[in-house]
C-alpha cells in the first residue's frame, strides 16, 4: 500500500476542523500540521505551528483556508519549499493573483471559491444554459451564507457569474448579484434565467462543511499528479 501524502493545512478555523475531520478515516493522506496564528479551537492530535516557517518537515501539499494575506504567505512558501499549493480563499486581491500566478511558475496551484463537486457542476450547466440562450437573457445571481462571512457577492457568486459572462464573450452587463448573510447558512446559490414569459433556476444547497472538505483532499490527491502550473477545479473536474 502506498505512503499517506503529507499535507498541511494553513488555517485553523471551520474549514481546517472539517479537513481533519474527514481525514481521519482515510489512509491516503496524512496531515502533518496546522498553521494560524490562533491555536485549533478544538481537540487534535495535528501538531500546531503558528508561522509555515516553523514548520519542521516539508509536506508534499499545503492546504490554504486563511485569508486573502495568508493565502499571498502560503503563495511565496510553497514556491520557496517546492511545495504544491490548494487553496479556497475568497475575495482575493489582485497582488494576491499575482502571488498564486508566480508561484504556478515553480509548483502546482489549484486555486478555486468552491471545492464542492456539486457547485462546480452547477458552474458547468449555468455555462451550458448561458450558450443557448440570448446573450442579453437577465441572470440573476444570489447567494446565502453565514453571517460572519464578509465577502458579498460570494467568490462562488463570482465565479458562477463569470462562467456565464465567458459564454457571452465577456459581457457581464446583464448579470445582477444579490447576497444574504443570515443565521449559520453554510451555503446557497442560486442561478436564475429570466426569458420571455419564463424563468428558471440552478440551485445548489450546501448542508454540511464536510462538502468542501471532502474536495479539497480529493482536489489534493488529483493536483499532486500535475505539473506546475495555474489549475481551477473545472481542471481537476475533468480529470476525475
Amino acid at each position: 500500500m502506498a505512503q499517506p501524502v503529507a499535507i498541511a493545512i494553513h488555517g485553523t478555523g471551520r474549514m481546517a476542523r472539517a479537513i481533519a475531520a474527514v481525514a481521519e478515516p482515510r489512509g491516503d493522506v496524512l496531515l502533518t500540521a496546522l498553521v494560524g496564528p490562533e491555536a485549533p479551537a478544538w481537540d487534535t492530535t495535528i501538531p500546531w505551528f503558528r508561522t509555515l516557517g516553523e514548520i519542521p518537515e516539508r509536506p508534499r501539499l499545503l492546504i490554504d483556508f486563511t485569508l486573502p494575506a495568508g493565502t499571498q504567505a502560503a503563495a511565496t512558501w510553497c514556491a520557496e519549499q517546492a511545495v504544491a499549493l490548494l487553496s479556497g480563499v475568497t475575495g482575493l486581491p489582485q497582488s494576491t493573483l499575482d502571488a498564486l500566478r508566480d508561484a504556478a511558475g515553480q509548483v502546482p496551484v489549484l486555486w478555486s471559491p468552491n471545492l464542492s463537486l456539486g457547485v462546480n457542476l452547477l458552474a458547468d450547466l449555468a455555462g451550458r444554459a448561458a450558450a443557448v440562450l440570448e446573450s442579453g437573457t437577465p441572470v440573476v445571481i444570489e447567494d446565502i451564507h453565514h453571517q460572519w462571512k464578509k465577502d458579498a457577492p460570494s467568490g462562488t457568486a463570482l465565479m458562477l457569474g463569470a462562467t456565464v459572462a465567458a459564454q457571452r464573450g465577456g459581457d457581464d452587463s446583464a448579470i445582477e448579484y444579490r447576497s444574504q448573510r443570515e443565521g449559520e447558512v453554510i451555503g446557497v446559490h442560486t442561478v436564475t434565467f429570466r426569458m420571455a414569459g419564463e424563468e428558471f433556476d440552478l440551485v445548489h444547497r450546501a448542508h454540511d462543511r464536510s462538502i468542501y472538505a471532502r474536495g479539497a483532499l480529493d482536489a489534493a490527491q488529483w493536483l499532486l499528479g500535475q505539473s506546475a502550473g495555474l489549475y481551477s477545479a473545472r481542471d481537476w473536474l475533468a480529470g476525475r
